[in-house]
């Protein structure tokens, strides 16, 4: 199996993941709802806050329709990002090897020293000590003007190179999804346990890594992409 296959499949799988926990989250609300006592908590402490306890009603479901609505602008909003192409800088295929070097010699800021002829006895240099003339006024010390070294120029990725990436950034928005899903799923279950009396709330520890996997995640990105 190619890359390209093996990123499809990967995919596939990563999407039907979402869609599991997303139909997890669903059920598990249903199910639980009838059962919930007639005071419920509708806001955990996740930070220091008051749990906020209210007759039971409909509104319980919000938190699943929050978080399908959130994975749907989440996921069209992430397709912006990866439908868009990339390209990458390089060197201009008309400038050449020779032509580098000398823009490189240009660019070396200060002349050098004086020449060995100025330098001789009699020479430019003493013209005003032994002839008698009036040394004529030395030109103001100027910098080269330099020119680039290279030219460059964006260059658009090959089809299958850029094919690679974009099934790359769709991966990592997938993954994102899925850790998302798993936060909002704590969420509920918490207010169910909390409801029956089963827990305090969120278990922070669980709640606070989720986050770092999401952050660590970025970093995973880029790691993927370098090896393209």
């Amino acid at each position: 199996m190619d890359r390209l296959s093996w990123q499809k499949s990967s995919i596939r799988l990563l999407a039907v993941f979402n869609a599991i926990l997303l139909g997890i989250s669903w059920v598990m609300m249903i199910q639980a709802y009838p059962r919930l006592p007639q005071l419920i908590p509708y806001w955990l402490n996740l930070a220091g806050q008051s749990v906020l306890r209210a007759p039971k009603s409909l509104f319980f479901f919000i938190y699943p329709a929050a978080q399908t609505l959130f994975l749907v602008v989440f996921w069209l909003v992430g397709n912006i990002w990866v439908r868009k192409r990339e390209a990458v800088e390089g060197v201009a295929p008309g400038v050449s090897g020779a032509e580098k070097s000398k823009r490189q010699e240009d660019n070396r800021g200060l002349f050098g020293p004086a020449s060995a002829e100025d330098k001789k006895p009699g020479g430019q240099g003493e013209v005003g000590a032994n002839s008698g003339q009036p040394a004529a006024a030395e030109p103001a010390f100027t910098y080269p003007v330099g020119k680039p070294a290279a030219s460059f120029e964006k260059r658009e990725l090959s089809p299958e190179l850029q094919a690679a990436l974009t099934n790359l950034k769709k991966e990592l928005v997938l993954l994102l999804m899925i850790f998302f899903n798993l936060i909002f799923i704590h969420i509920q279950r918490s207010l169910i346990w909390l409801a029956h009396g089963l827990s305090a709330g969120v278990n922070k520890f669980y709640f606070f890594s989720l986050i770092i996997i999401i952050l660590l995640l970025i970093p995973y990105y880029r790691f993927r992409r370098s090896l393209l």
